[in-house]
């Protein structure tokens, strides 16, 4: 059975405070007004919402939060491992937290918009130090990714040709130890943060293992995530009231983006 979080409780935002936070946005207040009011009269709906067990869950809750608050959500979540999650989206039974889009995907899920971009990191040991420039740097290499996972058709081209995967179940930490046990030479994680000190501390809390462990200052690449359903369910229609929730809300979004949750 997947883990349950608790629900998260949504309250639509008090009309004062979002008239406050909108009377400096002069040029831009007609078609505010018009996502607030739309928003308004929307119904609610309980949608349940897949979130993978490596995410940052306060981050994650947070943004559920904020998105939710503003499109009449409330979220029953589950933390899955990301492939399960991505299957049970693609039969419809939930909508699923921060996938990329892929042509392969495509076919079968329907996307919102943006959420955010995932920079795409890559990890090594302190000993074992790699010079990136481009994928051919990785030739020969073993790359530990989390199940499931697709970085991209450049990625998907390479894989199998220049390096090999090793797919890994489980948190951020079953990652760290496989690197860690020499079963990869290079581990990938993706984080919203640009920053590469912000991942290391992240790899430093987590797994404990941050003073041989060195994050490359380079991402492997940038990448665009997305709220995704099944194309043939119906719960695709809730994509569109969550696009109007973003967009309403994309100023605390962004905050909550540069923050170090």
């Amino acid at each position: 059975m997947p883990a349950l979080l608790n629900p998260i409780t949504v309250h639509s935002p008090p009309r004062r405070a979002l008239l406050w936070h909108l009377l400096p946005l002069v040029s831009g207040a007609v078609p505010l007004f018009a996502c607030a009011n739309a928003a308004n009269k929307l119904e609610p709906l309980n949608v349940p919402i897949a979130v993978a067990e490596a995410s940052s869950r306060p981050f994650v809750r947070r943004a559920l939060d904020v998105i939710g608050a503003a499109a009449r959500i409330e979220w029953q979540v589950q933390v899955l491992p990301w492939a399960r999650a991505l299957l049970m989206a693609e039969r419809g039974e939930v909508l699923v937290f921060g996938v990329s889009r892929t042509r392969a995907r495509e076919k079968i899920l329907a996307f919102s918009e943006p959420i955010f971009n995932n920079h795409v990191w890559m990890v090594v040991r302190r000993d074992q130090g790699l010079d990136y420039r481009s994928l051919d740097d990785l030739k020969g290499r073993v790359l530990c990714v989390s199940r499931g996972a697709s970085f991209g058709p450049d990625f998907e081209a390479a894989r199998g040709r220049v390096f090999q995967i090793e797919p890994v179940d489980g948190a951020l930490s079953a990652r760290v130890r496989m690197l860690m046990a020499g079963r990869c030479d290079v581990m990938l994680t993706p984080h919203r943060s640009a920053r590469p000190w912000l991942v290391e501390r992240r790899l430093r809390e987590q797994s404990g293992y941050s003073a041989a462990l060195a994050v490359l200052p380079t991402p492997m690449l940038v990448d665009p995530v997305h709220f995704a359903v099944s194309r043939e369910h119906a719960w695709a229609s809730v994509l569109p009231r969550l696009n109007l929730a973003m967009r309403q809300e994309a100023m605390a979004m962004q905050s909550l983006i540069n923050s170090d949750l």
